[in-house]
């Protein structure tokens, strides 16, 4: 191998000058031009080669044959690459002629050649304007001599030419199609006219290559742009910056040739185009992306309002949570609406008593005279109760037409230029609480987050209301007779503190009503027809007191109370006194029957008669049973008819030091099951250890707790001593059950199921393990309410007993009404029963009956061993008195128990 380097001087016009080249070398097909070489080279020569073309591809760095003549026309279809022949790749980028011997011989050049029995092998590197194209290869069968440089010289600079001109075309043709069928619009303009356009431009104006055409550019442009400004200057703009050699990019509103608009993104830059500058633009249509941008835009406008909207929302909320005052409520709701719906005219209606009607209680914005007629509207025949029926907002955006809508409304809208309306109910649990009403004067149409917020917002405002409503009523409830809708006990002694005693101390009146034979009608009648009585009290009392400032009041069962305030003279208030006496002496009519009841009334003056008003209360009830006493009528209060001494007075204030100061201890009475002869539980009793009397016993200090509210404070604090102790039993493995007496007041006042439900949660007393003792007397004192009351502490897992069985006036059949456990035959029965033939046929026939009825029977005031045995054989169940124990504290009853578990 060996190579001889040529003169590259062109001489391709002369040889395909000369006569003896007859063919048109730039418009041949390659199989021609690569036989006129061969042939050309065989006149030369005398011999006839085989000619291979290979053109060269800078990107891969690699030879590929395209075109081979006189070998079988078979195209090799193995590059040549430059890493594995870089010594051939360095001659032809010296622009070397190579001149090969026996080539086939060689093992790199076996890819090159493909005739095994090749002598000679030429190749020519074709380059033009020092850019390799290609080789050509020419392959002898015999051996050549190598002074042909000349015509191979000529061959090889045409044959470059002739590829290079390939490649023009080529490329004129790649970016003929690259213009046609380019995704952007493409415009070459001169001026205004237009010199050219691709398809798509033709697609995206909606128009032929000859309208197009027809037009100038000004033609496919509006008058202004979405800015503002004239698209004529501010196109000249662009384009005067575009002849400066700057290219421009912007985004242009363009018409298609129907006139209807697109955006597009306008890419402008200058074009020599022969011998003349031109303007070439690439036009993309953005008209999607600007629809997605200004869903983007929206959707960020709706995100940043359902912000601000959730934002106010949750101020509202966190500002309604908690708030029982409806005025607040309403307050509150309007700050936030004028926030978010910056309307001039909202209204809030709430639902009246009657269910019927929508009163109007806040508006902003209304004129009188839409105020005035809009007051008051029916809940039929109105947009606002066609947005409680439907439990959902009710939008128009035309009120003044719309047929749901309010007519006496309708002519005032109009003038206002009040179009469209919002209108969201407010309802809690499927109930109707009332409506919020937004007026908007210009129509309008509702996002669905404006919708959502509306809605969400009455949900928020209807959740206020109803729990501000609730607990108004468990107010009411709380502090009123649910029967006769009067105010209770705790209402009197609230007022009386707040208008009186701690007001500017004016006198006052109280005045202590008890009906008399109002237990006959129940007891006759029924409860229902003594409901009905009662619920016609007050208004006959009312009729005696139009002239004063009064508050009356039912205190529990057929107690009623009358506060006067004011100084009054003596005979003004027997004149009152009498009137009520009057009033409720004449007939009843219930059910068709004429009733007849009387009353006996108790009256005490303040201060005179008490320092506040329990003791006020003290006084009118002294007066009231003196009253009764007498056989009805009306008294007034006399202190020295009292039959309360100073010193017991004393003694009651003491008390009230003694509870809290823990001066009150128990002392414990066990109880033995008979049949067993076990100890299966105590009494509790209680005992005062005054600081200066001494041991007290109950008799001393029971009877005046009883008259005043001091009996519950008692009651308490012993419920809670006796279980205390208990608890105390059971961690030291006792279960003895605990029996606590109960007062008649205490069967009046509801604050003992909540105390004693409190106590046996903080003791954790078993079921069955408490104990209540009540007397037949204080059962019959009000019977309903005692009903009531024990059927609550029954559920609770209290038992039951009745003290003293025997001394009182209950019949059976109310007795079989009661949810009692136990009862206790009078000591008075049991001290005497083995001497009184009466006695012992009492308590037989007692213990008889409480078994019939599925009762335990105890009895009480053992007093003797005789005693207990008869007790055993008559099969009464538990046995209590002295001759067992007398009642003792807790620490001598341990030593009492131990000492009898030895016996």
């Amino acid at each position: 191998m060996y190579q001889k380097s040529l003169s590259t001087v062109s001489v391709a016009d002369s040889f395909l000058r000369q006569p003896d080249f007859p063919f048109q070398w730039w418009d041949a097909p390659w199989s021609s031009v690569c036989t006129q070489i061969s042939q050309q080279l065989e006149l030369i020569t005398g011999k006839l080669p085989n000619v291979k073309l290979w053109q060269y591809h800078h990107q891969e760095q690699q030879l590929k044959q395209f075109y081979a003549l006189n070998n079988n026309d078979a195209i090799h279809d193995k590059p040549i690459c430059r890493l594995r022949h870089p010594g051939y790749f360095a001659a032809l980028d010296k622009q070397d002629v190579l001149f090969l011997d026996s080539p086939s011989t060689q093992p790199n050049l076996t890819n090159i050649t493909s005739s095994p029995t090749c002598y000679t092998s030429i190749h020519c590197p074709l380059y033009y304007q020092n850019q390799l194209l290609g080789v050509m290869c020419l392959e002898f069968n015999q051996t050549v001599a190598q002074d042909y440089s000349a015509a191979l010289l000529n061959i090889t600079q045409c044959t470059a030419y002739r590829m290079y001109i390939d490649a023009l075309h080529q490329e004129k043709h790649n970016l003929q199609l690259a213009f046609d069928h380019a995704n952007d619009g493409i415009f070459i303009f001169s001026g205004n006219d237009i010199v050219d356009c691709n398809q798509t431009v033709l697609t995206m104006f909606d128009c032929s290559k000859e309208q197009l055409l027809a037009q100038s550019t000004t033609f496919f442009s509006p008058k202004y742009q979405p800015d503002g400004q004239l698209s004529k200057t501010v196109a000249q703009r662009k384009i005067n910056l575009v002849m400066q050699g700057k290219t421009q990019v912007f985004e242009w509103q363009h018409l298609r040739y129907d006139r209807t608009p697109f955006d597009a993104e306008v890419t402008m830059s200058l074009l020599q185009l022969d011998d003349r500058q031109v303007m070439h633009a690439v036009v993309r249509d953005i008209s999607d992306r600007k629809a997605a941008e200004t869903q983007l835009e929206h959707s960020k406008t709706e995100i940043m309002e359902r912000n601000r909207n959730l934002t106010l929302l949750n101020k509202l909320s966190n500002q309604l949570h908690g708030c029982i005052d409806e005025n607040t409520i309403i307050d509150d709701t309007f700050e936030v609406l004028l926030q978010l719906t910056q309307t001039p005219h909202i209204a809030m209606y709430l639902l009246d008593g009657t269910k019927q009607y929508l009163n109007l209680v806040k508006s902003h914005g209304f004129n009188g005279e839409l105020r005035k007629v809009g007051a008051r509207i029916p809940l039929e025949n109105s947009l606002n109760a066609l947005s409680i029926k439907r439990g959902s907002p009710v939008i128009t955006n035309n009120l003044a037409t719309d047929p749901a809508a309010y007519e006496k409304l309708k002519p005032l809208v109009g003038p206002l230029g009040i179009n469209a309306g919002v209108f969201i109910p407010l309802m809690y649990q499927g109930q109707a609480l009332g409506t919020l009403c937004l007026l908007f004067e210009s129509k309008k149409e509702f996002t669905d987050s404006e919708t959502e917020t509306y809605e969400t917002l009455g949900q928020n405002v209807s959740l206020a209301l109803a729990n501000a409503q609730n607990v108004r009523k468990l107010e009411f409830m709380a502090h009123h007779d649910t029967l006769t809708g009067l105010p209770n006990r705790a209402v009197l002694h609230q007022e009386f503190e707040n208008n009186i005693a701690y007001g500017p101390g004016m006198p006052a009146v109280l005045m202590l009503i008890d009906l008399d034979r109002f237990k006959d009608i129940n007891d006759t009648l029924g409860h229902y027809v003594g409901d009905l009585v009662l619920q016609q009290i007050s208004p006959r009392i009312s009729q005696c007191t139009t002239n004063y400032k009064t508050l009356i009041c039912r205190l529990g069962g057929d107690e009623f109370s009358v506060l006067i305030y004011g100084k009054l003279a003596r005979n003004q208030v027997l004149d009152i006194a009498d009137c009520i006496l009057r009033q409720l002496r004449q007939p009843i009519n219930v059910d068709s029957m004429l009733l007849e009841i009387d009353a006996s009334i108790g009256v005490a003056f303040y201060p005179t008669d008490g320092k506040d008003s329990h003791a006020l209360l003290r006084s009118a009830d002294v007066a009231m049973y003196e009253a009764k006493r007498r056989g009805g009528g009306v008294m007034i209060y006399q202190r020295e008819s009292d039959i309360h001494t100073p010193e017991r007075l004393a003694l009651m204030a003491e008390l009230g030091t003694a509870i809290r100061d823990d001066q009150l201890v128990l002392h414990f009475q066990p109880k033995v099951q008979l049949s067993t002869n076990k100890i299966i539980g105590f009494e509790a009793l209680v005992r005062w250890e005054h600081p200066f009397s001494g041991l007290l016993y109950p008799d001393k200090f029971i009877p005046l707790a009883e008259v005043s509210d001091a009996i519950h404070h008692l009651t308490e604090k012993v419920l809670d001593m006796a279980l205390a102790q208990q608890q105390q039993w059971r961690q030291q493995g006792y279960h003895f059950s605990v029996a606590v007496n109960l007062s008649a007041r205490n069967l009046i006042d509801d604050r003992c199921i909540v105390s004693l439900k409190q106590m046996l949660e903080k003791y954790q007393t078993p079921a069955g393990m408490l104990e209540l003792e009540l007397t037949e007397t204080a059962l019959m004192q009000d019977p309903d309410k005692a009903i009531e009351l024990l059927n609550q502490l029954s559920q609770l897992g209290i038992s039951l007993s009745i003290d003293d069985f025997g001394t009182g006036y209950s019949s059976l059949s109310y007795l079989r009404q009661l949810p009692i456990d136990t009862l206790k035959i009078d000591r008075d029965f049991v001290g005497e029963m083995l001497s009184n033939e009466q006695d012992i046929i009492i308590v037989r026939s007692t213990i008889n009956l409480g078994h019939n009825l599925s009762l335990k029977v105890v009895a009480e005031g053992v007093e003797d061993n005789n005693t207990l045995n008869a007790l055993g054989n008559m099969q009464c169940d538990i046995a209590q008195g002295y001759h067992i124990s007398k009642p003792l504290s807790w620490p001598d009853i341990e030593k009492w128990l131990s000492s009898r578990a030895k016996d």
